[in-house]
C-alpha cells in the first residue's frame, strides 16, 4: 500500500502550484480547484474500502495503516463541505427557485441512481449467496440499510438535502441577505439535531460525525468575502491565522475522542479550515485527480460490486496489490457506464413525461 501512496505523491506533486510570496490562490473554491481535492479523497476512499477484502500486515502496508487511522472518517471531510458550499453559491444566484430544485429534482435523481446501484448489487450478489430480507431491501433503497454497498454517506445527504430545503424554504417568502444567515443558522441546528437523531437510533458514529461540515461550507459561502479579505491581507496575517488554526487543529486531534461527537467535529472543522488555508496557497490543477473528483458518486457507490467479485474468486487473498489495481480500474469503467446509463434512463423519462403532459391537461 505505500507504493500506492508514493504513487499518488508523484502525481500530487507533478501538477503543485505553489503561489508566490505575497500572492495567493484566490480560486481555491473553484469548480477545477475542488473537483482536484475531491479526488484525492475518494481515491482515498477507495483504498480504504479496498483495505477491508486484504491483510494489511506486511512492512509495506504500515505507514498506509497510519494514515488510514489517522485520517478516519475525515476522507468524506470535503464532499459534504464542498457540497454545502456550492450549493449556497447556487442559493445566493438562484434564489428560492435553486432551492425548490433540491427536492423536486436533486433529491429524486439522486434516489434514482442510488437505487439503481442497489439493484446492481442484488443482481451481482445473488450468484456469491448474497441473500437479504425484503425488510432490509427496502431500507436499502433509503440507504438505512445495506445490501453490499456503502450506504451511510448517501443516507446522510438525503437527510441534509430534506434539511437544506426546509431551512432555506423562507426564501419564498422574503427573498432577502439576512434571510440567508437565518436559513444558515437553522441549517446548522437541523443538522446537530440530525445528529443527536441517528446517536439515539444507535447509529454508529461514523455515520454522523462529519455531517456537521455540509453547514460549515455554507457558512463559508455565506463569510468568504470576509474570510479573504482578512486571510490574505498579507503574508503575515496568513501565516499568523495559519499557526493559530494549526494549533487548534493539533490540539482537537489529541482530544478528539474525548468530549464525543462535539470533540470530533472541532477536530474535523479545524481539519477543513487547515485544508482551505493550503488551498489558498496550494493550487492542484490536476487532471487525474479532477477526473475522479468529477466522478464522486458514482465511484463512491461502485466501488464494492468489482471488491466484492474479486474477493468471492479469492483474488483479495492470493494477490492483494492485483486486486486494488483491478478493483481500481474496473470501478472506473463501470462508473462511465453507470453515469450513461442513468443520463439515458433519466433523459428519457423527461421525454416521455414532456409528452404525456399535454394530453394530461387536455384530459
Amino acid at each position: 500500500m505505500n507504493i500506492f501512496m508514493l504513487l499518488l505523491l508523484v502525481i500530487l506533486f507533478r501538477y503543485l502550484n505553489v503561489a508566490r510570496e505575497g500572492e495567493f490562490n484566490r480560486d481555491y473554491l473553484s469548480k477545477e480547484n475542488t473537483a482536484a481535492v475531491n479526488g484525492i479523497f475518494v481515491l482515498m476512499v477507495l483504498f480504504s474500502h479496498g483495505a477491508q477484502y486484504i491483510s494489511l500486515k506486511g512492512p509495506y502496508d504500515q505507514a498506509y495503516v497510519a494514515l488510514k487511522v489517522y485520517l478516519d472518517q475525515l476522507v468524506v471531510s470535503t464532499f459534504l463541505f464542498y457540497s454545502g458550499y456550492g450549493m449556497m453559491e447556487s442559493v445566493k444566484k438562484k434564489g428560492y427557485p435553486y432551492v425548490r430544485s433540491v427536492m423536486t429534482s436533486r433529491f429524486w435523481k439522486l434516489l434514482f441512481q442510488f437505487n439503481v446501484a442497489v439493484v446492481l448489487y442484488l443482481i451481482v450478489g445473488y450468484p456469491m449467496n448474497m441473500r437479504f430480507s425484503p425488510s432490509r431491501i427496502l431500507l436499502a433503497t433509503i440507504a438505512w440499510t445495506s445490501v453490499g454497498n456503502s450506504n451511510w454517506y448517501i443516507f446522510a445527504i438525503f437527510g441534509l438535502y430534506i434539511l437544506f430545503f426546509l431551512s432555506f424554504f423562507v426564501l419564498k417568502y422574503r427573498n432577502r441577505t439576512t434571510t440567508l444567515y437565518v436559513g444558515a443558522a437553522v441549517l446548522t441546528v437541523l443538522s446537530a439535531a440530525f445528529v443527536l437523531w441517528q446517536i439515539r437510533m444507535g447509529r454508529p458514529n461514523y455515520c454522523y460525525n462529519t455531517i456537521i461540515l455540509f453547514s460549515g461550507g455554507v457558512w463559508w459561502s455565506l463569510l468568504k468575502k470576509w474570510i479573504d479579505q482578512i486571510v490574505m491581507r498579507n503574508e503575515m496575517v496568513y501565516f499568523g491565522i495559519a499557526t493559530v488554526v494549526a494549533g487548534i487543529y493539533c490540539v482537537s486531534y489529541v482530544k478528539r475522542w474525548n468530549y464525543g461527537v462535539e470533540g470530533y467535529t472541532v477536530w474535523a472543522t479545524a481539519f477543513i479550515m487547515v485544508l482551505m488555508l493550503i488551498t489558498m496557497k496550494v493550487s492542484l490543477n490536476n487532471p487525474v485527480f479532477s477526473w475522479f473528483g468529477n466522478h464522486v458518486f458514482s465511484i463512491y457507490i461502485l466501488q464494492r460490486i468489482p471488491m466484492s467479485i474479486l474477493h468471492y474468486w479469492g483474488v483479495s487473498e492470493k494477490h492483494k496489490y492485483v486486486f486494488l489495481i483491478l478493483s481500481i480500474l474496473s470501478t472506473m469503467v463501470i462508473a462511465l457506464i453507470f453515469e450513461q446509463a442513468v443520463d439515458a434512463m433519466v433523459s428519457g423519462w423527461c421525454r416521455v413525461k414532456g409528452r404525456l403532459r399535454p394530453k394530461q391537461l387536455a384530459g
